[in-house]
């Protein structure tokens, strides 16, 4: 994609978002008043701006062109790509892109709250209640990813941004999720939808990325669940500097629930943590099923019998070789139709159908 922005004058992504090919960087600077540096992100700096022309208010994304042959030309690729094909409320919005030889402008909606990562270093942790509330949105933004078949692969608190500032006036949790450079989307069915590479923050990769195993969408439940976990109770489930140690702490044992704040979390959502945290993929959750859980309701009770249709499947097993066809099944399956499948399930199990 990058090859096609030496043209001159406007044309369009086929998500509709214009680009715009500058004659020199200081021409950006006609258009557009840049303000207050926001923060840094995977290629560039990002600043507060206003388009002169109408006084809107945007952030913009400076990014210097990486050279030919960079890995980051990908990732560049990725990121606009994707977020010119996406639209949902909690995910970033592409305004504009403006390019020149040497630089190119990525305007996006402004989320003037920061990121989750600062604001629990501020806050320390979460209630419940907020919670509840930061997870939905990212379930449902995530659910809408996977069923385009797009996985992010890195899902952290900083790429997790607020649109507006939480205060005493405004407690709306209105996240949006940003940073779509290591993001995928996937091609075929069965086999050929699994990705390989390591990619992602470490204390936020699932196991089977860690191992160097092939995966699938299932990568980001487990992200969904970290980030669960330290919004409410301000650390992450399992820490190290090395991959490898890393693995062998979510492999020897179970999800501990240590801190004194744990106290005031109900069951349901500590049972949710360890359907998210599921160091095997196949039977973990995934977040079009997070998203019908009682517990966005404020329902506190814990959910009795198996989780999804790979759980009921699973009882059935009888041998080794069922456990690795199931595991095949799991990463065929897109994870929005899950949910329909262990519908059926049940049906067919009492004779519905």
């Amino acid at each position: 994609m990058l090859q096609g922005f030496g043209q001159s004058g406007p044309s369009e992504l086929d998500g509709h978002v214009p680009i715009t090919r500058l004659k020199d960087n200081e021409d950006i600077r006609d258009l557009y008043e840049i303000g207050r540096q926001l923060g840094r992100g995977t290629f560039g700096e990002v600043y507060e701006t206003t388009q002169i022309k109408t006084q809107s208010k945007w952030a913009i994304k400076m990014v210097r062109r990486p050279p030919p042959g960079s890995p980051k030309v990908e990732m560049l690729d990725n990121e606009i790509d994707i977020l010119s094909q996406v639209n949902h409320p909690h995910i970033i919005r592409l305004e504009a892109i403006y390019s020149t030889a040497k630089m190119m402008y990525l305007v996006t909606e402004l989320c003037e709250g920061g990121d989750l990562k600062q604001l629990l270093q501020q806050k320390k942790f979460f209630t419940e209640n907020e919670t509840r509330k930061i997870i939905n949105c990212l379930a449902d933004a995530v659910t809408y990813l996977h069923m385009r078949n797009i996985v992010h692969r890195d899902l952290k608190l900083e790429n997790i941004l607020l649109k507006n500032p939480i205060n005493e006036e405004n407690s709306e949790m209105d996240v949006k999720v940003a940073d779509f450079g290591l993001s995928i989307k996937k091609k075929g069915t069965g086999i050929e939808r699994m990705m390989s590479g390591t990619c992602g923050t470490l204390i936020y990769m699932a196991p089977e990325v860690l191992r160097g195993n092939d995966y699938s969408q299932w990568c980001d439940a487990w992200s969904i669940g970290v980030i669960m976990f330290m919004v409410l109770c301000g650390e992450p489930p399992f820490v190290s500097t090395t991959r490898e140690n890393l693995l062998k702490k979510i492999e020897s044992r179970d999800l501990i629930f240590s801190q004194s704040i744990w106290a005031t979390i109900s069951d349901a959502a500590k049972y949710i943590l360890t359907k998210l945290l599921e160091v095997e993929p196949v039977y973990r959750m995934s977040p079009s099923d997070l998203l019908g859980s009682s517990w966005f309701r404020g329902d506190t009770t814990v959910p009795s019998g198996p989780n999804n249709i790979v759980e009921m499947m699973g009882g059935c097993l009888d041998d080794e070789e069922d456990e690795k066809m199931l595991s095949f099944i799991c990463f065929a399956i897109p994870s929005n139709c899950t949910s329909a499948l262990t519908l059926a399930y049940c049906c067919i199990n009492i004779n519905l159908l």
